[in-house]
């Protein structure tokens, strides 16, 4: 009796452990990268940079600057003066409009151009650039020669007391009461030389005057017969 035997199979071998293929016998390395110095640095460079913008962003943000801002309200045509004015803090900014505080000296004797209200921000553009009359007054214009008007300069915001007088020589005025009160207190508008062809007199001075005395004022101005005693010096 014939005994067949099955065909025996070839062993399993395992596949080579030192990463050889079996097509071409090549070695499979891991690969490592590895960084440059020069891109180190960079993003070393990179953090500083980062690091110095936040740095000057906050200082920026922390730096505050002073203003001026309005005491109280006031109306259009107020000259102002140091207790109309406050102080305020606000943070820098390159887009700051609002006076700053160290200049109130400068603000102090100016005119309001329009109203304001308690706390408002003071901008340039709120002051008048030439004053505003009151309701009700008008400018009368002299000229003076030195002995109708104070040794004091007067200067714009000064208040006067305007009198009549004389002219060298005469006796009496206009209306014939040497030193009569013309307007007790006048404000001064502006003050400047007088003519060039006027050399006998030394300043040529704007009154505000009210309406009602303007004529009477004009008139003895005219007649050169004016005087100005100073009754309370304006802010300066």
């Amino acid at each position: 009796m014939a005994i067949t035997t099955a065909p025996t199979r070839s062993a399993f071998t395992a596949p080579p452990s030192t990463g050889e293929s079996r097509a071409g016998g090549l070695r499979i390395s891991p690969t490592t990268y590895q960084r440059r110095p020069w891109q180190i640095g960079l993003g070393v460079a990179l953090v500083l940079v980062c690091a110095a913008v936040a740095g000057a962003v906050f200082q920026s943000s922390a730096k505050k600057v002073s203003i001026l801002v309005a005491a109280k309200s006031l109306p259009a045509g107020t000259v102002l003066t140091a207790s109309d004015l406050a102080t305020a803090s606000i943070p820098a900014s390159g887009h700051i409009t609002a006076m700053a505080a160290s200049g109130s000296s400068v603000v102090v004797g100016q005119q309001l151009d329009s109203p304001v209200y308690l706390g408002q921000v003071l901008v340039r553009q709120m002051l008048a650039a030439t004053p505003q009359l009151a309701s009700g007054e008008q400018v009368v214009g002299t000229l003076l020669k030195g002995d109708q008007m104070p040794s004091v300069p007067l200067v714009a915001g000064d208040t006067v007391h305007v009198v009549a007088v004389p002219q060298a020589g005469q006796g009496s005025t206009i209306g014939g009461t040497i030193g009569k009160t013309l307007v007790p207190s006048s404000t001064v508008f502006a003050v400047g030389p007088p003519p060039a062809n006027q050399s006998q007199y030394v300043a040529s001075v704007s009154l505000e005057i009210p309406g009602s005395e303007a004529a009477q004022v004009t008139s003895y101005a005219a007649a050169d017969q004016i005087g100005l005693s100073l009754v309370n010096e304006g802010p300066k």
